[in-house]
């Protein structure tokens, strides 16, 4: 006979890829939730996870044992006294991790909106500068640049920008302006350190440089701007963000080709199935196209 609550714990680990965050949700120690999905898995007679470089991934056996899984949980909300919880629509907490810039101007003003229609969801967001993420990662949502491999992931275009180079009106009149990329390499460069990033669709020193140019590096696109504004150098910035700076000016146009990059959003299957997080990706949907439709003007 299968233990319901051991369900619940193989969904706290499929949620959140570790034993250690599970037990956190739950309520329990790690060696406790270790051991009863041990009990779950003598019971259904097969592998329910396996550990993957990302923490732990859900087998065949698993994909299909967490939608019984789902299914408890979904009854055991529907006991007399929940109802209190569900007052005021979706509740849980749901985790996102975006780049900073993306977090500020689209993420946040999203969930404000919808906790004013949904005030029991619960909110974490966790900034991020790079694609890579080590063991362990317990994201619902996760936001980049870097369109996303993984099949066990579902993938969503958000929004096309395009990376530009700005200096300010202080910086061209103290050392000239650019007319060539022949020009460009006796400036300095603002951008991203080299050392630490780990985004191939931002890697774009190299198309602009012949040889190692001096870099003045943040790995904050909000750094990156204003060490661009107090003229440090010349800033490879998104023109989105740095259109709207009245002391900044565009450089070598059109004589360098776009450099486009897409915001991507993408979420584990078994996280869209729960309403909370489906809810918050939809608000973050229509808040790109307010914010970005804005932006343009």
């Amino acid at each position: 006979m299968i233990d319901p609550s051991d369900l619940l714990v193989l969904l706290a680990v499929a949620r959140t890829r570790t034993h250690l965050a599970a037990a956190e949700t739950l309520g329990l120690n790690h060696t406790t939730v270790a051991r009863r999905l041990k009990a779950l898995e003598r019971e259904v007679g097969d592998r329910l996870l396996v550990q993957g470089s990302r923490g732990w991934e859900l087998t065949a056996i698993g994909r299909a044992t967490i939608v019984a899984a789902e299914g408890v949980e979904k009854a055991l909300q529907t006991l007399p006294g929940v109802e209190e919880i569900q007052v005021g629509g979706l509740h849980g907490m749901v985790r996102v991790s975006s780049t900073e810039v993306f977090g500020l101007l689209v993420v946040i003003p999203a969930f404000a909106s919808l906790r004013k229609i949904h005030p029991h969801i619960r909110f974490e967001l966790v900034p991020v500068a790079r694609s890579g993420w080590p063991y362990g990662r317990t994201e619902d949502l996760e936001i980049a640049v870097t369109r996303p491999s993984s099949t066990r992931t579902e993938r969503r275009k958000l929004i096309e920008y395009k990376l530009g180079l700005f200096a300010s009106s202080g910086y061209l009149q103290e050392y000239g302006t650019p007319e060539t990329l022949s020009d460009l390499q006796k400036h300095t460069a603002i951008y991203y350190i080299e050392s630490m990033l780990e985004v191939p669709d931002l890697d774009l020193l190299a198309r602009l440089y012949h040889s190692s140019p001096q870099v003045l590096g943040a790995m904050s696109a909000l750094a990156q701007l204003e060490m661009t504004r107090r003229g440090l150098g010349i800033g490879i910035l998104p023109d989105f963000l740095a259109k709207n700076e009245p002391d900044l000016r565009q450089v070598l146009i059109p004589k360098i080709p776009d450099f486009p990059i897409t915001y991507w959003m993408s979420a584990r299957s078994e996280n869209l199935r729960r309403p909370e997080v489906r809810a918050v990706a939809v608000a973050i949907e229509s808040q790109t196209r307010l914010v970005f439709d804005t932006l343009k003007e």
